[in-house]
């Protein structure tokens, strides 16, 4: 089903962020919406005045009412006019500004929501943007274990039994950070940012074969969980299907990959389960690497340039 945003979401969401008032049309604030279709044909849905690509809701600023005010009562009359032949789901007034009574009854006729707020109108139009464009972004719940390892967005996941909660349970005791245990939720902010939180019913739970649910704020500190953290790399434990002869895997540059996760490709790295593997310091070795890389360096590829000069100077004939 298609996420939307009324008026009386806009309302019921920021009311007291936003300081906002009904001045009328509350009786038909659900009427129209912005649909997530909306938001990605035309990114900006929310601003000052723009009668040639009109917003869907429309901030008039202090400014602007002082420009509607100087066209005249006949200017000023077409002008509103305008505003509202596009029928935007509300118009909101900031600056604590008077509204003009043509306005006020413009909306009335048209049916459209007309909002006030004390708080200034370049504010106004930046967080509702920054809202709706939340709101409404993609969302996806994948399985298994968020955390912050060295700064890095890190999603550890892995089949039944694989032992991600063992994984992250030693990780916290070595200083990092959970977000979220079983089904974090994720939500593409950006075309190039994935962001990922915790459900409510979820925060600060971590769910260990054996031990039961932990609450990992009170056996570990404040410190050890945080609400929300970009997702940037995903590890991947893997339990072999005959640990005796495991699969074959690059040995210079390991298993990497990538994995999709809503519009974007997150680098996977797949990590063999077997007995005597350190996977709290593996891991930790794997962001580290991973953070090298994001600067630069390769170590894979470092390594095979020394060999590949060391070769030339010995058998300089031989090799191109």
């Amino acid at each position: 089903m298609s996420r939307l945003i009324t008026a009386q979401t806009l309302y019921d969401d920021l009311r007291e962020r936003l300081q906002l008032c009904w001045v009328s049309g509350q009786a038909v604030a659900e009427e129209q919406a912005i649909s997530a279709d909306e938001l990605t044909a035309r990114p900006t849905v929310a601003g000052f005045l723009n009668l040639i690509h009109p917003n869907r809701v429309q901030v008039l600023g202090l400014e602007e009412i002082q420009y509607l005010r100087s066209q005249g009562d006949a200017g000023m009359a077409g002008m509103i006019g305008e505003i509202f032949a596009f029928r935007p789901v509300a118009v909101i007034v900031g600056d604590s500004a008077d509204i003009p009574e043509p306005l006020a009854e413009a909306a009335d006729r048209s049916g459209t929501p007309l909002i006030r707020s004390g708080l200034p109108a370049h504010e106004l139009a930046d967080y509702l943007q920054y809202h709706i464009s939340h709101s409404l972004a993609q969302r996806t719940t994948l399985h298994g274990v968020f955390m912050e390892i060295f700064t890095i967005g890190v999603l550890i996941t892995g089949g039944p039994g694989s032992g991600k909660s063992e994984l992250a349970l030693e990780l916290l005791t070595r200083g990092h950070r959970l977000i979220a245990d079983d089904a974090p939720d994720f939500t593409q902010i950006s075309p190039e940012i994935i962001d990922g939180t915790c459900p409510e019913a979820l925060q600060d739970c971590l769910e260990v074969r054996g031990l039961g649910v932990l609450n990992v704020r009170h056996m570990f500190g404040d410190a050890a969980v945080k609400l929300n953290k970009f997702l940037r790399l995903i590890v991947h434990l893997e339990i072999p299907s005959d640990p005796s002869r495991p699969a074959v895997r690059d040995r210079l540059h390991g298993d990497n990959a990538t994995h999709k996760v809503l519009d974007l490709e997150i680098p996977r790295i797949t990590l063999p389960v077997m007995a005597g593997r350190n996977l709290a310091v593996i891991t930790e070795a794997a962001v580290r690497d991973f953070m090298l890389k994001m600067k630069g360096y390769d170590a894979a590829s470092a390594f095979i340039e020394r060999h590949t000069r060391l070769i030339q100077r010995q058998n300089p004939g031989e090799v191109d």
